[in-house]
């Protein structure tokens, strides 16, 4: 079951996620701005995805905001970056000047050939869709066969719901996943679950195989 906060349907994406919501005035998790004091959490959730990279390839980060994902990339990887958020987009072609960005929805058809990425992060970006599946399913497309998918997203138990529901909704997070639920529709639109478990990541990663933490993650193959 996936739970949909319907105040939100119909969302202006690019109105919501502008300037004001990077620099915090809009955002609950953000109220120091995008990624400061969050090096730490970054770095966490690159080393679970790194045992799992060749030495080169291409990289597409959905979401990727400045960059910082794609920063922790070797420079022997092409990198890709698309997010909704033109003002983040500007900032993530500052940073990483080499890297090839582009302004776009998750849920449109992704500008990309089939078949062509070697590995594609999707850290946190389906709780923020209308239509999780038709990304996934973008997704599938532009992977390479045996490719990697990375995906971390709020795990809706009773702890995230009881906790975070004033965060989510002021996050908009109108998708959000029981764990067993992802695994089901990953399972649906043919992805190969590699490993998949939840977490915390609360100045230490806590990782676990049990339901208990309020985040999921998972590494797929095509």
């Amino acid at each position: 079951m996936i739970v949909i906060k319907l105040q939100f349907i119909l969302m202006n994406y690019k109105e919501i996620y502008d300037r004001d919501y990077f620099t915090g005035r809009k955002s609950f998790f953000y109220k120091l701005g995008y990624g400061r004091f969050a090096g730490i959490c970054f770095s966490n959730t690159f080393n679970q995805v790194a045992k799992h990279l060749k030495d080169s390839g291409k990289v597409l980060d959905i979401g990727c905001a400045y960059g910082f994902m794609l920063q922790r990339f070797p420079d022997s990887f092409q990198k890709f970056g698309v997010d909704i958020s033109r003002y983040a987009i500007d900032i993530a072609k500052e940073r990483l000047p080499t890297a090839t960005f582009r302004v776009w929805n998750a849920e449109d058809n992704l500008p990309f050939e089939e078949d062509f990425f070697d590995i594609i992060l999707l850290k946190d970006v389906l709780e923020h869709l209308e239509d999780p599946k038709a990304a996934l399913e973008n997704i599938w497309r532009v992977l390479k066969k045996d490719g990697i998918l990375y995906i971390t997203t709020p795990n809706l138990n009773i702890i995230r719901a009881k906790i975070f529901r004033y965060a989510d909704e002021k996050e908009h997070h109108i998708s959000l996943f029981p764990h067993s639920d992802l695994v089901m529709l990953l399972n649906d639109l043919g992805f190969k679950i590699v490993e998949h478990w939840t977490f915390l990541d609360i100045l230490v990663y806590m990782r676990f195989i049990s339901n208990i933490g309020t985040e999921s993650a998972f590494i797929c193959q095509k």
